[in-house]
């Protein structure tokens, strides 16, 4: 198995990435592609030089998306798990993920933990993030799965031709695809890692503006959405936010009812969060993505999550 691991300026907190997939017990039969987009004016990361380590150097400049596609064909191995370097992969992480992929699946997902719970706005996004997959997880079939750090076999992705790069800006519109292309995606609850989640609210309302930014256009781009729905998205603005809390209060129901108080005390945060992401997709629909992914590449790499 490939793993891709994309850093920037933050050193300490891909130190602490690279290390976990280090102490994997099967790092020997890994490949770990270390996408290094400070070289040179950083230090090298703790680690670097082990002999499962490849750092490939790419520009300041480049896009997270054109970082993980590169990883993607440079990669010698079957399989392509990526990790944000603001996430730990826990004991036996890559063994199950390897186990899992020996089945019809195309793509598969490991259990999240959050990695700051002590902070309760972490905990608030954990929950708008990431409820469909935290513990306990179930091992199931799912039509999508935990953005940015899910693994799969990498001819399903190569098959995307020149519309991967496209699909890597905004990972629910790849789950999305293969599900509608026939593929299974599954959840190994066996695979776990921790995310480190931002601690203000600004933060967070930024980089939900900047991805749905991205996330609009190539969401009506790749299912093939008309101008009239284009424009119902964009009039409706002002209303996905209560949508959305809505939702959540409807699947936390079904499958985490102890979680529905939780998410109604955080409701004004939540709504705030969400206006950020409606605005960031009626943006996108509107004038496309910009430079948001390369803001939001910046942000990705470099946003400090210190509660």
């Amino acid at each position: 198995m490939t793993v891709v691991l994309i850093a920037g300026r933050l050193r300490e907190r891909a130190n602490g990435s690279l290390a976990s997939i280090l102490a994997q017990d099967v790092v020997d039969e890994l490949e770990i592609l270390l996408i290094d987009l400070d070289h040179g004016r950083s230090a090298p990361l703790d680690g670097s030089e082990h002999p499962s380590v490849r750092i490939i150097a790419m520009p300041e400049t480049t896009v997270y998306s054109a970082a993980r596609a590169h990883g993607v064909r440079e990669a010698t191995t079957p399989i392509i798990a990526f990790v944000e370097e603001h996430c730990r992969v826990y004991p036996g992480w890559a063994a199950a993920l390897i186990r899992a992929h020996a089945g019809p699946y195309a793509a598969v997902g490991a259990e999240i933990h959050n990695g700051n719970p002590h902070v309760r706005l972490s905990r608030t996004i954990a929950l708008m993030n990431y409820n469909l997959w935290m513990p306990p997880a179930p091992r199931a079939e799912f039509d999508l799965l935990p953005g940015h750090n899910s693994s799969f076999k990498r001819d399903v992705l190569l098959g995307y031709g020149e519309e991967l790069e496209t699909l890597l800006r905004a990972e629910v519109a790849l789950c999305h695809r293969l599900h509608r292309d026939g593929h299974r995606l599954l959840l190994e609850p066996d695979a776990k890692f921790e995310h480190i989640n931002e601690t203000k609210l600004a933060s967070i309302a930024s980089g939900y503006f900047l991805w749905h930014r991205c996330y609009g256009p190539i969401r009506a781009r790749v299912f093939g959405w008309s101008r009239a729905r284009r424009l119902f998205y964009i009039v409706a603005t002002p209303l996905i936010p209560f949508y959305y809390l809505t939702r959540l209060t409807l699947v936390l129901l079904r499958r985490r009812p102890r979680l529905v108080v939780q998410a109604w005390l955080a409701a004004p945060q939540i709504l705030f969060a969400q206006y950020a992401s409606a605005l960031g997709q009626a943006a996108g629909l509107l004038f496309g993505t910009g430079d948001a992914e390369r803001r939001f590449t910046v942000y990705e790499l470099n946003e400090p999550r210190i509660g």
